[in-house]
């Protein structure tokens, strides 16, 4: 029996504007982490305005009322603290990590930029060459590129979660002071936040909380966009980029919060979890076709998708590798795995579930994504529903969602193969 790891203690209060506090104690390092997450990402973008959130995550580090351009940076440092922030098509967050003595400089930040954010025109030039040199980056990196076309074809365009998190250089150029206060105003709120606080942190964090934002009004919650489902056919793409074959596959993936998504993520840790994996000892130990594999689940409101990703060796047949991954897929929808290989599989997905939630900072962007999506249960259910699947389980689940026959194969080519080859 694999023992399941306990949540760490949590206290949840919600303000009476709306906030979410999340108050994660654990005294076993003399840090705490901040963490604000903000139901709003990409998905929450209106068409033409892509960018804009991500656009706004860098505006909040460049001035509000009481901390000027480059303060937040400047301060977080001088109390020898860090900081840093992401946004995905769902969600938008903030965190910092500061000595126990010094964390109450991250309420301070948060509440002054949730309500007095200045998005000083300079900033904003300056900040958008930025985030150009981000998107060029994206561009000529073979991975990322093959990434966001694969993940386009996937969705469809008018679907929230096939547009690119960054947005474009079109998008970027039209984006003014204007329609970044006005996704700020929509969805930098109280009701629409949830703060969480883990690490060396006790009772009385709440009321210092209830200090810094209790003041701010509520606004109004996040309305969700209804989004379309992606198309279910086999479909193709090839792309000029790169020195190495690299192949790239999406599959159709339930939500998050699906009883099938944490069979999902056991199938892939049999399928490419480790050396040990079916695909990783077929195509990278035994006929050493490829130089590695590796697969990602995302962690999605709505239905989403897998990654399948390898890269070739050269010479590799790479028609060879497509036909080798669909008889794989194909022997697992119509056969269990014997219990070794289960258990095995079980044991690397719970060891390293364990392992990345093991300190006070990784606690806390557990808590705030859970939060903000599902609730603060959702992870450690997922983690409980995948020990309790059986293998007879597992058939049904992979002929429901491992099919190339519903899947973008996408392959990014060194320059000089010519079209038609084998490898």
């Amino acid at each position: 029996m694999i023992a399941l790891p306990a949540p760490p203690p949590a206290r949840i209060e919600t303000l009476g504007n709306g906030l979410t506090v999340c108050l994660l104690e654990n005294r076993r390092a003399p840090v705490v982490t901040c963490a604000l997450f903000y139901r709003a990402g990409a998905r929450d973008e209106a068409v033409g305005e892509g960018g804009t959130a991500h656009f706004l995550e860098h505006m909040m580090f460049k001035g509000s009322r009481r901390y000027a351009a480059g303060e937040i940076d400047r301060q977080t440092q001088a109390l020898g603290g860090a900081s840093n922030a992401f946004t995905s098509h769902d969600t938008t967050a903030y965190y910092f990590d500061f000595a126990p003595d010094h964390w109450p400089e991250a309420l301070a930040i948060e509440s002054d930029r949730m309500a007095n954010l200045t998005l000083d025109a300079g900033q904003l030039a300056s900040e958008r060459q930025v985030v150009l040199e981000e998107i060029a980056m994206y561009e000529g990196e073979p991975w990322d590129a093959l990434e966001q076309a694969v993940v386009a074809e996937f969705y469809g365009s008018d679907h929230p979660y096939g547009l690119p998190v960054i947005g474009s250089r079109e998008e970027l150029a039209l984006a003014d002071q204007r329609r970044l206060a006005n996704f700020h105003q929509r969805f930098y709120q109280p009701s629409n936040a949830i703060l969480v606080l883990s690490g060396d942190v006790g009772e009385e964090a709440i009321e210092r909380v209830d200090r810094a934002f209790g003041d701010l009004s509520a606004g109004q919650p996040r309305q969700l966009r209804a989004a379309t489902r992606p198309a279910r056919e086999r479909r193709r793409l090839e792309r000029r980029h790169g020195e190495v074959a690299r192949l790239l596959v999406a599959f159709p993936a339930p939500p998050a919060g699906h009883s099938d998504h944490s069979r999902l993520r056991l199938l892939l840790s049999l399928l490419a979890g480790g050396r040990a994996s079916r695909l990783e000892q077929l195509l990278v130990d035994d006929l050493q076709l490829c130089s590695w594999i590796s697969t990602d689940l995302a962690e999605t409101l709505d239905p989403g998708h897998v990654v399948l990703a390898m890269e070739l060796m050269a010479g590799a047949d790479r028609r060879q590798v497509e036909r080798l991954i669909e008889e794989e897929f194909a022997r697992f929808a119509e056969a269990p795995p014997s219990p070794r290989e289960l258990k095995r599989a079980q044991r690397l997905v719970a060891a390293d579930w364990i392992f990345a939630h093991q300190r006070a900072h990784d606690q806390a962007m557990t808590a705030g994504t859970s939060l903000a999506l599902f609730d603060l249960e959702h992870p450690y259910r997922q983690l409980r529903r995948l020990l309790a699947t059986t293998a007879e389980e597992l058939p049904e689940v992979a002929h429901r969602w491992l099919r190339l026959d519903q899947a973008v194969v996408g392959w990014a080519l060194p320059s000089g193969e010519i079209e038609g080859d084998a490898a």
